[in-house]
């Protein structure tokens, strides 16, 4: 019995060994995340916009399933604005934030021939993000004179994370050499070190690659 398991293990490592191939990709796309921001059961939500760029490896078996590691650089925007009036002087403010981020994600996928030079594919797990670099700029004005704006190290205040993990998936085409994605990735983290507020970041990405 312990022949025949040592075989078939033998034979098992044999056949992974001939069919599985491993392929690496480059590529950069699109980002919508939005921040939600929840304060004693009020939430709130803030878009941000931006893109992304990088690459990953994958290894594949010949029966379609696989596993990609990646490393991606993501940048990301958003504006906001308001104003109001006091005594007939109108006063206004605005801020911007960016932020940028290190993303690995571990994807776990399956692919599908649907002809010669087209593959189908969808793929899902979790990303981990490290927060390289967050900043709030605040600028206002009294009377339509423009005010001194300044800019915040949000990260400089300890209860602001720089790390999360992201669960999510998605699907794409490799088409030849290119490779066309679309995936959405959920935050399971608090970004904010506070019972009261909870603010949790999803994100929508889409994107195009090259394959080697």
């Amino acid at each position: 019995m312990k022949k025949i398991i040592t075989t078939l293990l033998a034979a098992s490592m044999m056949f992974v060994g001939t069919t599985a191939f491993a392929q690496m990709s480059v590529g950069a796309g699109y980002i919508n995340s939005t921040m939600k921001t929840t304060i004693s059961s009020t939430a709130s939500t803030m878009p941000y916009n931006g893109f992304y760029a990088g690459g990953d490896y994958t290894i594949a078996e010949g029966v379609g399933f696989g596993v990609s590691v990646g490393a991606f650089f993501s940048y990301v925007t958003a504006t906001s604005s308001a104003s109001t009036s006091i005594f007939g002087i109108n006063i206004g403010a605005s801020s911007k934030v960016e932020e940028m981020y290190l993303d690995v994600p571990v994807h776990f996928n399956y692919s599908v021939d649907l002809s010669p030079q087209l593959r189908g594919f969808v793929y899902a797990g979790p990303t981990f993000s490290c927060g390289l670099n967050s900043t709030t700029e605040v600028g206002g004005s009294i009377g339509g004179v423009g005010g001194k704006s300044g800019k915040h190290d949000n990260y400089a205040d300890s209860d602001y994370n720089r790390f999360d993990i992201l669960l999510g998936g998605g699907a794409g085409l490799d088409f030849g050499k290119l490779r066309f994605t679309v995936g959405y990735d959920l935050g399971m983290l608090n970004r904010v070190s506070s019972e009261n507020f909870v603010q949790k970041r999803n994100v929508l990405h889409a994107g195009i690659g090259f394959l080697f």
